[in-house]
């Protein structure tokens, strides 16, 4: 994706994984079933792979070697029990939540809630960790339906979800009470003094 270009609009999420396994394609495939996506992968071994590496939107100017092993979703429920899962079956391996930045160069263009799959080890056995993982991405998605089609096809639009909660309508209703509550103790008690500054000492 080349810098500018709305970063939310890729038509080869999946099959640019090709090029690196057919094991990473797979994984590709079937994240989208669980309503989340492969964002990236950096490791020693595989270096830096994924969609959101070709337009260099992570870590754009970032330098240096990366002994340990990262992989990066986006978020869904669903995706973030099977990373938990995994995790715990694959010896060196942390899931969890964090945000990531989305650049142009310097420029922040969006920040999304991502799931990430790390290991501090530089000797990670990445093939079978992708063999577990790929395992049970299978088992998940049985009886899902396969959306990666349209992704290749029509290009699948990224969106970001806000770090603090999962479900904007919560979000906004919890907003209406909390300006509803300050208005009523406005009411009440009245506005809130209004003190001008000392004039400054000479």
């Amino acid at each position: 994706m080349d810098s500018w270009a709305p970063y939310g609009v890729d038509f080869f999420p999946v099959s640019v994984n090709a090029l690196h396994s057919e094991i990473l394609h797979r994984i590709a495939t079937r994240a989208f079933q669980l309503d989340s996506e492969f964002l990236c992968l950096r490791s020693l071994k595989s270096g830096q792979i994924g969609p959101l590496m070709r337009g260099g939107l992570l870590d754009p100017e970032r330098a240096g070697v990366d002994l340990g092993f990262l992989m990066v979703f986006g978020y869904s429920k669903a995706m973030e029990a099977l990373a938990h899962l995994v995790a715990e079956a694959s010896r060196g391996l942390r899931a969890g939540l964090t945000l990531c930045g989305f650049w142009d160069r310097s420029i922040l263009v969006d920040e999304s809630k991502v799931i990430a799959l790390a290991s501090e080890n530089p000797l990670f056995d990445e093939e079978t960790f992708f063999a577990l993982f790929g395992e049970a991405l299978e088992k998940a998605c049985e009886g899902t339906s396969n959306v990666a089609y349209f992704a290749e096809r029509f290009g699948y639009r990224r969106f970001a979800i806000a770090y603090d909660t999962d479900d904007v309508t919560d979000l906004r209703i919890a907003q209406t009470l909390f300006d509803f509550e300050l208005d009523e103790t406005r009411r009440i008690v009245g506005p809130a003094p209004e003190l001008s500054f000392p004039p400054l000492m000479s």
